[in-house]
């Protein structure tokens, strides 16, 4: 006989004291440092959202697992029942947000991240500052109506930091692994791994969906925001991740987040310090 299947993981207690949303449905909360949510899934699809750091979602069961990793300018899309666990390495805010059944079939079946435009943030940031969980009031509506649309329209993505096992392209994600700050240009990797500027800048297009540079970029992204939080100066980041002056180095940050390095930093200390 076959083995009985496992059973459906409960859902977030903190469902079963919600209404079913029509538009949204969304819920704040300060979450401390090292927070992990055990396997659970939820009645409604849901989107994760933080202002800061990293939230890191794998989806499913094993050996079937789908393991997400977002920082603060993307949103985490899970629809409805799909089982799930999280982990937060930092203190920081953070907002779930239920959609509607009729929304939310307009995203996709499977998670992934969604872009988050500045209106995105803009809108999210009201309803966090005002602690507005319920948009069913009339007052309420156009603005949930106009998050919704947007949410629907943004860029989606199935990772922020896709993997391959290429044979070409793989020496080269090891390499920037162990020292992101590597300034070797793509015809330099080309020469090195017996291939040519052109054909190894469409395998990354074609096995990562991003260029060599947007793909070290979301690596050296990751790595500065660790740095960040271990307190190092500005320009020894910088330096360290390959840029020769600290003004490139503050402007690709605030372009993957919106933020300065030390704007971001000063958040993560008072959030740390709550």
């Amino acid at each position: 006989m076959p083995p009985d299947p496992a059973p459906s993981p409960p859902y977030n207690p903190s469902d079963l004291l919600l209404d079913a949303p029509k538009l949204l449905q969304l819920r704040h909360e300060a979450v401390e440092a090292h927070t992990g949510y055990a396997l659970h899934r939820h009645p409604w699809g849901q989107i994760n959202r933080i202002n800061l750091g990293l939230i890191e979602i794998t989806l499913g069961l094993p050996p079937h697992e789908q393991h997400l990793i977002a920082p603060a300018d993307y949103l985490v899309w899970v629809p409805a029942q799909i089982p799930h666990t999280a982990y937060i390495r930092q203190a920081l805010s953070y907002t779930s947000a239920y959609l509607g059944d009729e929304w939310a079939q307009q995203l996709p079946q499977t998670a992934c991240l969604i872009s988050q435009t500045p209106l995105i943030r803009a809108l999210f940031d009201d309803y966090a500052a005002r602690q507005i969980c319920d948009t069913r009031p009339a007052n309420e509506q156009a603005q949930a109506t106009l998050l919704l649309e947007r949410l629907i329209s943004a860029d989606r993505h199935t990772s922020y930091l896709p993997d391959t096992a290429h044979r070409q392209l793989r020496p080269i994600l090891d390499a920037l692994f162990v020292h992101p700050g590597d300034t070797t240009t793509l015809a330099q990797w080309a020469q090195h791994v017996h291939s040519t500027e052109r054909t190894l800048a469409r395998q990354f297009q074609r096995e990562l969906g991003l260029s060599f540079i947007q793909w070290r970029n979301r690596l050296r992204l990751l790595r500065a925001q660790a740095a960040l939080k271990e307190h190092h100066a500005i320009q020894d980041i910088a330096w360290q991740l390959g840029y020769s002056h600290p003004s490139a180095f503050i402007a690709m940050f605030r372009q993957h987040t919106g933020l300065s390095p030390e704007r971001y930093r000063r958040q993560w200390l008072s959030h740390a310090n709550d």
